[in-house]
């Protein structure tokens, strides 16, 4: 773009560019390991999460509160949340501001990137679009249908697939040298 490439760029901007595809991946897969303990992977999980209705936790014979220490191993079922209206909002307007965020400043970087036009767009759309359809999908699971449960995972699926091609390319064009690449 404008005769500025990835790999035309001094050592300091691939530096900063290099640490800030770093940054955002160790982000994102603590969101992952945070979305999976917090609701899990699967549509059924994410049902659960935004069942309209609290669901009912077990209280064993004789326990006088649900409160009890967990080991490691029980973390991923016992530390589900239910996913209550405010918490949707708040939900919403964090992810929408910080995954838009994220996602213009990638397709910032990846505007750099020497590749054919109309891939590039295609590439640069999937975490919006993935954004979109992620928080899109919580509220119609809802408030429209539990059947629309998929939706959530698939918008953070576009959403992981958009920036891990960015990453890959960017990081590709950034550091291997133009004739290794041909």
């Amino acid at each position: 773009m404008y005769g500025i490439y990835l790999a035309r760029l001094p050592i300091s901007a691939k530096l900063v560019c290099t640490l800030y595809l770093v940054g955002i991946g160790c982000g994102a897969l603590a969101a992952f390991a945070q979305a999976a303990t917090a609701v899990g992977l699967t549509p059924a999980d994410v049902r659960a999460s935004l069942a309209p209705e609290m669901p009912m936790t077990h209280i064993g014979h004789g326990e006088a509160s649900a409160e009890r220490e967990i080991t490691l191993g029980e973390v991923s079922s016992a530390a589900k949340v239910w996913i209550r209206t405010p918490l949707l909002i708040q939900t919403s307007h964090t992810h929408l501001f910080g995954q838009t965020l994220i996602a213009g400043l990638l397709g910032l970087l990846f505007l750099f990137a020497s590749l054919r036009d109309g891939l590039k767009a295609l590439v640069l759309a999937l975490p919006f679009v993935g954004t979109l359809i992620d928080i899109g999908g919580m509220w119609l699971t809802r408030f429209v249908s539990p059947a629309l449960a998929g939706l959530v995972i698939a918008g953070g699926t576009l959403f992981a697939l958009g920036y891990a091609l960015i990453a890959i390319i960017s990081l590709w064009q950034l550091w291997v040298p133009r004739e290794a690449r041909s």
